[in-house]
């Protein structure tokens, strides 16, 4: 019986295994410039065309190889690093699988020029799909030269599921960015044919690394680190609580000059900000790790970026507590969850800037003090904007409200009408009267379809088809009116039958969303040029995100000029933008574009800049409104197409009708 297992090829094994270790062009880039960094090098310049497929070329001026090393470098396992499994725990250089190279080979056409600095001459190796190379000397300066041309040529199926030319090249440029902050003492410099990315000086300044890759304007307010524990030892920048971003795309996390992905290092800086940055804001870190080899394991995938710890319990607390210490030595900050004098009394001892810290010995409100004093300002407001309400309603008659013989009683007020003053309850019309009960006139906000369906009440009556006929169409909201603000967050309405709880900001960015949507398709967008440019900093997947998406900007309104490096001028903004600052609204535009990691349409990035204003122009949870600004904001949202939820798809309201009380209160069974 023949034997059906069988021993694969080398080359169709070289080629697996650059399925793994060569997932894209910025596979390719990263293996070659840590090869760069083992061979001791000192500059480092990359080139780029297009996306990475038609070349790649890395040159240093590193050590060098000999005529016999050149053939041995391409075969899958051979390597310099190590020559045994135990050199793994003293291991001091980035590589050490020894299938870079191989893998590289067998999907593209590789040639490697290189000269040890001792030798006259230098040796050309040329090889394509991982085939016979050709060897042949040539004139090069000291260091050596990996260009790689016509990548994945062999492999048709992987460059159908590259991503457009400017996104991977962003991906390069910002893995490259990353390698130079783990390496601030070597100069690097990344090339397009049209432009140069960017250059590092090599001075071993990690701030002037960083202001390199995210702007000169962020690395001046970043903060230092330098700390010491038994085992390691963690430097580098951090940023204050007031820089943050939406995403964590700005964390750089290295470990003995490797930079690294792990969700354990991120959640314990995470950890250290706890209380002093909001929910789901991220800060921006480059954090450098240095300890003994034997204390992690980056063997764990063949890209070599993801690490297991040993003793990781110790390892979080350390980056936790030195960033906290660090944040509040830098300027003591309170931190958001808790007072001030709580969070300094422990510094009580310390020196923050050359000067000790004065504990200011002001009495302590607890929660339950603050919130009564909450309460109190939010009675103070409430009564002195619903004076001006009652100077205009003084004049109409006050009238008994209007209830079914079979409610019992009438409609609770609002509880802030239920802490008011007496002289507030007096002046305040009841909030269940939107008609007179005299004559039958009606308020605006009601029909006479809906003045029907209340008469039916009131005759003991219970249409529900065409109770719920009204709320299930989006004008039906307008039959309800509000009776109080819960949380100064919820409004609750009613129609004497339906309690409907809704979200004030919810509601109102489903409002402002139409509205600017209907603006921009109105008519031809518009540009509001501003009178004074605002210079944009932007880091390099950005600015590669703004070069791609440029001619869609332009559609949208924005009015943008390059100014230098990874700095543009903003111009002219949509003129819907409103007083909203330009260049933050824009960034975080950018980073929401980033974060959905796909090439949009011109539709879809107009719809998240409308998302974006609709949000910013929306009233806020906490926000304290009076009855006549709720009775407006549910008389707007009737006239929207869609009131029932934003346009993030949370729901706007919800209803719970009276049929659902009684149940709850076991009056009807």
């Amino acid at each position: 019986m023949t034997s059906a297992i069988h021993i694969l090829d080398s080359h169709s094994a070289n080629q697996i295994a650059a399925g793994e270790v060569v997932e894209r062009p910025v596979s390719v880039v990263k293996e070659l410039v840590e090869n760069a960094l083992d061979a001791g090098a000192k500059h480092i310049d990359i080139s780029i065309e297009e996306n990475g497929v038609p070349m790649i070329r890395v040159r240093d001026d590193g050590k060098g190889m000999s005529e016999e090393d050149m053939p041995l470098a391409v075969l899958r396992h051979a390597t310099s690093k190590i020559t045994g499994i135990q050199d793994l725990d003293y291991l001091q250089t980035l590589g050490f699988r020894g299938e870079a190279l191989a893998s590289i080979a067998s999907v593209s056409t590789l040639e490697i020029i290189s000269r040890p600095g001792t030798e006259i001459s230098g040796i050309s190796y040329t090889l394509t799909g991982g085939g016979e190379g050709v060897l042949q000397e040539v004139g090069c300066p000291a260091g050596t030269s990996v260009t790689v041309r016509n990548l994945f040529f062999n492999t048709p199926a992987r460059l159908k599921f590259l991503k457009s030319k400017a996104t991977e090249f962003g991906l390069i440029s910002d893995t490259v960015g990353r390698i130079a902050l783990a390496h601030p003492t070597i100069a690097f410099s990344l090339a397009h044919p049209t432009q140069r990315v960017f250059q590092t000086s090599g001075r071993g300044d990690l701030k002037e690394t960083m202001g390199a890759i995210f702007g000169q304007s962020i690395a001046r307010q970043l903060i230092a680190v330098d700390a010491q524990s038994e085992d390691w030892r963690l430097e580098g920048l951090i940023s204050p609580p007031d820089l943050v971003r939406k995403t964590k795309q700005a964390q750089t996390f290295m470990i003995n000059g490797r930079v690294v992905r792990s969700s354990f290092l991120s959640n314990a800086l995470e950890e250290g900000y706890r209380t002093l940055i909001p929910v789901k804001l991220h800060p921006l870190v480059a954090l450098h790790l240095h300890g003994s080899p034997s204390d992690y394991d980056v063997n764990v995938h063949p890209t070599k970026m993801d690490v297991k710890f040993k003793n990781e319990q110790e390892l979080a607390s350390f980056i936790t507590k030195t960033i906290y210490q660090t944040l509040l030595k830098s300027q003591p900050l309170p931190s958001f969850g808790r007072p001030l004098e709580s969070v300094l009394r422990t510094q009580a001892n310390t020196v923050v800037q050359g000067k000790p810290i004065q504990i200011v010995n002001t009495p302590y409100n607890s929660p339950q003090n603050s919130a009564h004093q909450a309460r109190e300002e939010i009675r103070e407001k409430q009564v002195r904007r619903e004076s001006s309400i009652t100077k205009v309603l003084s004049s109409e008659k006050e009238a008994e409200p209007i209830i079914s013989e079979d409610q019992g009683s009438s409609l609770s007020p609002s509880p802030l009408e239920v802490e008011s003053t007496v002289e507030l309850k007096k002046t305040l019309p009841k909030q269940s009267n939107l008609f007179s009960a005299d004559n039958g006139t009606l308020n605006p906000l009601i029909s006479p379809e809906e003045l029907k369906i209340q008469k039916n009440r009131e005759a003991g009556t219970n249409d529900s088809a065409t109770t719920d006929k009204g709320y299930n169409d989006g004008h039906g909201l307008s039959r309800f009116w509000p009776i109080g603000q819960l949380f100064n967050t919820y409004i609750l309405a009613t129609d004497s039958d339906v309690l409907l709880l809704i979200d004030q900001h919810a509601a109102h960015e489903r409002i402002n969303y139409e509205r600017i949507l209907a603006e921009f398709k109105a008519r031809k967008q518009e540009s509001q040029m501003l009178l004074i440019p605002i210079p944009l900093e932007l880091t390099l997947q950005e600015e590669q995100m703004l070069i791609e998406h440029m001619w869609i900007l332009r559609e949208m309104g924005f009015v943008l000029e390059q100014f230098g490096n990874q700095t543009y001028l903003l111009r002219g903004v949509p003129v819907q933008t409103g007083s909203f600052p330009a260049d933050e609204l824009l960034r975080q535009f950018l980073e929401e574009v980033l974060l959905k990691n796909a090439s949009p349409s011109y539709d879809q990035l107009l719809k998240e800049w409308i998302y974006l204003l609709a949000c910013k122009e929306s009233i806020r949870a906490k926000d304290s409104l009076s009855l006549l600004e709720m009775e407006q904001l549910i008389s707007r949202l009737s006239q929207t197409e869609n009131p029932y939820t934003c346009p993030h798809g949370r729901p706007t309201t919800i209803k719970i009708t009276r049929g659902e009380l009684e149940k709850r209160f076991y009056r009807v069974l």
